[in-house]
Protein backbone atom coordinates (compact mmCIF):
# COMPACT_ATOMS: atom_id res chain seq x y z
CA UNK A 1 0.00 0.00 0.00
CA UNK A 2 2.83 2.39 0.82
CA UNK A 3 4.46 1.63 -2.52
CA UNK A 4 1.33 2.53 -4.44
CA UNK A 5 0.93 5.74 -2.45
CA UNK A 6 4.54 6.62 -3.17
CA UNK A 7 4.07 5.91 -6.88
CA UNK A 8 0.95 8.07 -6.96
CA UNK A 9 2.78 10.91 -5.24
CA UNK A 10 5.79 10.72 -7.54
CA UNK A 11 3.80 10.45 -10.76
CA UNK A 12 1.63 13.58 -10.14
CA UNK A 13 -0.74 13.01 -13.00
CA UNK A 14 1.54 10.87 -15.14
CA UNK A 15 -0.50 7.96 -16.42
CA UNK A 16 2.57 5.82 -17.09
CA UNK A 17 3.12 4.57 -13.56
CA UNK A 18 -0.37 4.05 -12.23
CA UNK A 19 -3.61 4.29 -14.14
CA UNK A 20 -6.85 4.78 -12.28
CA UNK A 21 -9.48 2.41 -13.70
CA UNK A 22 -12.52 0.91 -12.01
CA UNK A 23 -12.00 -2.74 -11.16
CA UNK A 24 -14.67 -5.21 -12.30
CA UNK A 25 -16.33 -6.92 -9.37
CA UNK A 26 -15.87 -10.65 -9.54
CA UNK A 27 -16.49 -11.31 -5.87
CA UNK A 28 -19.41 -10.67 -3.58
CA UNK A 29 -20.07 -7.20 -2.25
CA UNK A 30 -19.19 -8.08 1.35
CA UNK A 31 -15.49 -8.39 0.42
CA UNK A 32 -13.65 -5.11 0.18
CA UNK A 33 -12.34 -4.56 -3.34
CA UNK A 34 -9.60 -2.22 -4.40
CA UNK A 35 -10.73 0.99 -6.16
CA UNK A 36 -8.06 0.85 -8.88
CA UNK A 37 -5.93 -1.54 -10.87
CA UNK A 38 -2.28 -1.17 -11.67
CA UNK A 39 -0.88 -0.48 -15.10
CA UNK A 40 0.61 -3.46 -16.95
CA UNK A 41 4.03 -2.55 -15.60
CA UNK A 42 2.73 -2.91 -12.03
CA UNK A 43 0.16 -5.68 -12.59
CA UNK A 44 2.44 -8.22 -10.93
CA UNK A 45 1.91 -6.46 -7.59
CA UNK A 46 -1.75 -7.47 -7.64
CA UNK A 47 -0.84 -11.07 -8.48
CA UNK A 48 1.32 -11.44 -5.36
CA UNK A 49 -0.99 -9.54 -3.01
CA UNK A 50 -2.72 -11.62 -0.34
CA UNK A 51 -6.39 -12.43 -0.91
CA UNK A 52 -8.99 -12.00 1.78
CA UNK A 53 -11.42 -14.82 2.52
CA UNK A 54 -13.90 -16.38 2.72
CA UNK A 55 -12.17 -19.44 1.35
CA UNK A 56 -13.80 -22.76 0.64
CA UNK A 57 -12.47 -25.82 2.50
CA UNK A 58 -10.98 -27.06 -0.78
CA UNK A 59 -9.02 -23.81 -1.17
CA UNK A 60 -7.80 -24.04 2.42
CA UNK A 61 -6.62 -27.63 2.02
CA UNK A 62 -5.17 -27.28 -1.45
CA UNK A 63 -5.03 -30.00 -4.08
CA UNK A 64 -2.15 -32.10 -2.80
CA UNK A 65 -2.52 -31.98 0.98
CA UNK A 66 -2.51 -35.33 2.71
CA UNK A 67 -3.76 -34.09 6.08
CA UNK A 68 -5.54 -31.05 7.44
CA UNK A 69 -3.38 -28.06 8.33
CA UNK A 70 -4.27 -28.23 12.04
CA UNK A 71 -3.24 -31.88 12.22
CA UNK A 72 0.02 -31.13 10.44
CA UNK A 73 0.68 -28.27 12.87
CA UNK A 74 0.13 -30.59 15.85
CA UNK A 75 2.52 -33.19 14.41
CA UNK A 76 5.15 -30.49 13.82
CA UNK A 77 4.82 -29.28 17.44
CA UNK A 78 5.07 -32.85 18.73
CA UNK A 79 8.27 -33.43 16.75
CA UNK A 80 9.77 -30.12 17.91
CA UNK A 81 8.96 -30.73 21.58
CA UNK A 82 10.14 -34.35 21.39
CA UNK A 83 13.54 -33.19 20.17
CA UNK A 84 14.03 -31.43 23.51
CA UNK A 85 14.26 -34.84 25.15
CA UNK A 86 15.79 -36.81 22.29
CA UNK A 87 18.86 -34.63 21.78
CA UNK A 88 20.24 -34.83 25.32
CA UNK A 89 19.29 -38.51 25.55
CA UNK A 90 21.31 -39.19 22.39
CA UNK A 91 24.46 -38.17 24.29
CA UNK A 92 23.99 -40.86 26.90
CA UNK A 93 22.02 -43.62 25.14
CA UNK A 94 23.70 -44.89 22.01
CA UNK A 95 22.47 -47.54 19.68
CA UNK A 96 20.66 -48.04 16.42
CA UNK A 97 17.24 -47.08 17.85
CA UNK A 98 18.50 -43.75 19.14
CA UNK A 99 20.39 -43.12 15.89
CA UNK A 100 17.26 -43.63 13.80
CA UNK A 101 15.06 -41.67 16.21
CA UNK A 102 17.43 -38.69 16.23
CA UNK A 103 17.92 -38.84 12.47
CA UNK A 104 14.20 -39.01 11.74
CA UNK A 105 13.11 -36.25 14.10
CA UNK A 106 15.87 -33.78 13.24
CA UNK A 107 15.44 -34.44 9.55
CA UNK A 108 11.63 -34.06 9.70
CA UNK A 109 11.98 -30.81 11.62
CA UNK A 110 14.41 -29.39 9.08
CA UNK A 111 12.44 -30.72 6.12
CA UNK A 112 9.20 -29.08 7.23
CA UNK A 113 10.97 -25.80 7.96
CA UNK A 114 12.63 -25.53 4.56
CA UNK A 115 9.51 -26.86 2.82
CA UNK A 116 7.45 -24.10 4.44
CA UNK A 117 9.88 -21.42 3.32
CA UNK A 118 9.94 -22.76 -0.23
CA UNK A 119 6.14 -22.96 -0.42
CA UNK A 120 5.69 -19.48 1.02
CA UNK A 121 8.29 -17.61 -1.00
CA UNK A 122 9.68 -19.53 -3.98
CA UNK A 123 6.94 -21.74 -5.47
CA UNK A 124 5.25 -18.79 -7.21
CA UNK A 125 8.46 -17.98 -9.07
CA UNK A 126 9.87 -21.48 -9.59
CA UNK A 127 6.96 -23.98 -9.59
CA UNK A 128 9.18 -27.08 -9.88
CA UNK A 129 11.27 -26.29 -6.79
CA UNK A 130 8.93 -28.39 -4.61
CA UNK A 131 9.60 -31.53 -6.61
CA UNK A 132 13.35 -30.83 -6.52
CA UNK A 133 13.20 -30.33 -2.75
CA UNK A 134 11.37 -33.65 -2.25
CA UNK A 135 13.96 -35.43 -4.39
CA UNK A 136 16.87 -33.89 -2.46
CA UNK A 137 15.18 -34.66 0.86
CA UNK A 138 14.62 -38.31 -0.03
CA UNK A 139 18.22 -38.71 -1.17
CA UNK A 140 19.50 -36.97 1.98
CA UNK A 141 17.39 -39.06 4.32
CA UNK A 142 18.40 -42.26 2.50
CA UNK A 143 22.03 -41.21 2.98
CA UNK A 144 21.56 -40.73 6.72
CA UNK A 145 19.76 -44.07 7.10
CA UNK A 146 22.58 -45.72 5.14
CA UNK A 147 25.08 -44.02 7.47
CA UNK A 148 23.21 -45.39 10.48
CA UNK A 149 23.11 -48.94 9.09
CA UNK A 150 26.53 -49.26 7.47
CA UNK A 151 28.73 -46.97 9.56
CA UNK A 152 29.05 -45.88 13.19
CA UNK A 153 25.70 -44.02 13.35
CA UNK A 154 24.84 -40.40 13.91
CA UNK A 155 25.19 -40.37 17.73
CA UNK A 156 28.63 -42.00 17.66
CA UNK A 157 29.73 -39.71 14.78
CA UNK A 158 28.79 -36.62 16.79
CA UNK A 159 30.64 -37.98 19.80
CA UNK A 160 33.71 -38.65 17.62
CA UNK A 161 33.55 -35.08 16.25
CA UNK A 162 33.45 -33.64 19.75
CA UNK A 163 36.45 -35.72 20.85
CA UNK A 164 38.72 -34.17 18.19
Amino acid sequence: MATITLLRTCSRGSRLLLQMRPQPTLVSSDIVSKPFTASPALATIEYFRARRGPFTPEEKRGKSHIMMASTHWKVERFVAVSMIGIMPAALFIQGSTMDHLLTTFVYLHGFWGIDGVLKDYLVKFVPWVGKLWYLLAIIGFAGLVNFNFNDVGVCKAIQMLWSL
